[in-house]
């Protein structure tokens, strides 16, 4: 007597017929339905992709962000997502195409303002370099009022985008945090911003600076007074220039840099010493001081024909 189930059949009891049947689909599945399928997730992430690239975040809806009200913990904590906007924003404003900078000054005035109310260091940062980036006069006197903040990392960035701005109302702010900001870092900006404006009036300030206990700002204020045609500072040029490469680089920045900014402000001032100066940096190697000292004393060369009956 043989026993009757309902349990699994043996490969042997399959008919022929299902089992081809079954092989079919599995050649389907393998070879057509599972490439299909990643060929599609593929597309979409593509064209997603694509979709994102296209739509440029815009300046305006950056700044709406940061106007909506926070959170709870919003004066103790910050607002990750407000910081983020903000930093969207400074860079959209970095670039031309970034979108319209048309009206946003006064909201981003109004939000730096806030962010210093609410002690948001994080977001006032953003801030202040967007307007700097954003190039509009309107924001000068929100930066100024930053400039008297008792974070130093603001009132460097306010430096910073005092000089970006530029024009007669941002040097009076600059020559006050060069002559007596507490923090150095601070005074080497402003003494940087007034060579890079061509402030004549600042000459006092930054031949004061030359005496500053910062190396990095003396030196700074060196080349800001060879920028504007000043002599003062040029043996603080040729002390840079004989400094051993490294001794006044700045953590990250390259050995010689030092030395190659004093071989280019030498080489504004056209006298017999800066000359003297250069030759000696120009003999002393084949380094990059050294091709750009020659570089420098061509140039000199040139002007010097120029100016020949």
């Amino acid at each position: 007597m043989t026993e009757s189930g309902t349990g699994p059949r043996r490969r042997d009891d399959i008919p022929a017929e299902e089992m081809d049947e079954k092989s079919d689909w599995k050649v389907v599945l393998r070879f057509f339905v599972v490439p299909l399928s990643l060929v599609a997730v593929l597309v979409s992430v593509f064209f997603g992709l694509q979709v994102l690239r296209s739509s440029r975040p815009d300046p305006a809806a950056r700044l709406g962000d940061l106007t909506r009200s926070g959170g709870f913990f919003l004066p103790w904590a910050g607002d990750p997502k407000r910081w983020q906007s903000g930093y969207d924003l400074s860079l959209l404003l970095r670039t031309p195409d970034g979108g319209s900078r048309q009206g946003l000054i006064p909201g981003m005035t109004a939000a730096f303002r806030d962010a210093g109310r609410s002690h948001d260091l994080k977001l006032r940062h953003y801030l202040a370099l967007a307007i700097g980036r954003a190039a509009d006069p309107g924001g000068i006197a929100a930066l100024r009022e930053g400039l008297s903040d008792s974070d130093g990392e603001t009132r460097l960035y306010c430096a910073w985008s005092l000089m970006q701005i530029g024009g007669g109302e941002a040097l009076p702010a600059l020559r006050q945090a060069a002559a007596s900001d507490g923090d150095a870092g601070v005074r080497k900006m402003a003494v940087f911003a007034l060579g890079q404006l061509g402030d004549h009036a600042a000459a006092g300030t930054l031949g004061a600076a030359l005496r500053d206990s910062d190396r990095d700002v003396r030196w700074n204020a060196a080349l800001a007074l060879a920028r504007i045609g000043d002599d003062t500072g040029e043996s603080t040029l040729v002390e840079m220039l004989e400094t051993p490469a490294g001794a006044g680089a700045a953590p990250g920045s390259p050995d010689d840099a030092p030395a190659l900014n004093a071989v280019r402000g030498l080489a504004l001032l056209h006298d017999d010493r800066a000359r003297r100066a250069l030759e000696k940096a120009a003999a002393g190697g084949g380094d990059a001081v050294g091709a750009e000292a020659r570089r420098a004393l061509e140039a000199l060369g040139s002007e010097a024909c120029k100016t020949l009956p």
